[in-house]
């Protein structure tokens, strides 16, 4: 999938509910899961999720990414939130940091066979004003434009 510079009508359930579905372990592979827009991102992907999986059902979710050298305090007390927030609704996210630095290709894997190569990770739309609680673009992915990005679905 191509997606053009400033296209609108893209999200996450559209990109990644097909190739998610039925799985019951799912590593995302990406270094830049650091400050609030990028967390916020990986909570809508999380979010998609527990909208594609039975209720009854748990899927793990494992994120590698690398640490903020900066705001290290604060991108775990996200990842903790995330965390807090996804087990309520039976995804048992962890995370583990790359403290190499050596990881760069962002992706998604499955244990049903799925390889999805996130070009730009899962930070794909426009700056937005994220305060503004009467903005929709804070509650629906598809009115946002859109960073111009790739995505390649593998059968591994």
């Amino acid at each position: 999938i191509t997606v053009s510079e400033n296209q609108r009508g893209i999200t996450f359930d559209q990109l990644f509910s097909n190739y998610l579905n039925g799985a019951k372990k799912i590593t995302l592979t990406d270094p830049y899961i650091r400050v609030f827009h990028q967390m916020r991102n990986l909570m809508e992907f999380v979010e998609t999720l527990v909208k594609i999986k039975e209720q009854e059902d748990d899927i793990d979710l494992h994120l590698v990414t690398q640490p903020d050298d900066m705001r290290g305090d604060q991108q775990e007390n996200y990842l903790m939130q995330v965390q807090q927030s996804a087990d309520a609704h039976g995804i048992n996210f962890t995370w583990q940091f790359d403290n190499e630095g050596t990881t760069h290709a962002r992706h998604v894997l499955t244990d049903t066979g799925w390889k999805i190569s996130l070009d730009r990770g899962l930070d794909i739309f426009q700056r937005y004003e994220m305060n503004d609680a009467f903005n929709l673009n804070n509650r629906l992915q598809e009115t946002r434009a859109c960073k111009a990005f790739e995505l390649t679905y593998l059968k591994v």
